[in-house]
């Protein structure tokens, strides 16, 4: 059992950080240069990491749980990565926000038991 709830609140913050990360491109950088690419990649990458999310929900199998909290340990460990060389709000806002996530993935419990009927 995954903490439904919160992982569509925080995958739905996670992906309008991504998109509003990619939008800012076209602000920032008027011309199509190396530091533009990274930039638009950078959001893609959130927004993805925030849509594989919303797939997992629908997903009970235990692969599909192993791969999505590879996914958000990953991403969390990028922004990590990222704090020495940018140390910005949207940073510390984007770790937090996929460490959450990564925490939510984690199976809480074992299944409910049913009582047998037969007896």
């Amino acid at each position: 059992m995954t903490l439904r709830g919160p992982t569509i609140a925080l995958a739905t913050a996670a992906a309008l950080l991504g998109l509003v990360h990619s939008a800012l491109a076209a602000l920032l950088y008027p011309s199509w240069t190396i530091d533009a690419l990274w930039f638009v990649g950078t959001g893609l990458a959130m927004f993805i990491g925030a849509a594989a999310n919303f797939l997992a929900l629908g997903s009970p199998g235990g692969v599909s749980r192993a791969l999505i909290i590879i996914v958000n340990v990953a991403m969390t460990t990028f922004f990590i990565a990222a704090w020495p060389v940018l140390p910005e709000p949207q940073v510390i806002v984007g770790g937090v926000l996929f460490l959450a996530l990564a925490a939510c993935s984690v199976p809480r419990g074992a299944p409910p038991v049913r009582p047998d009927a037969s007896i």
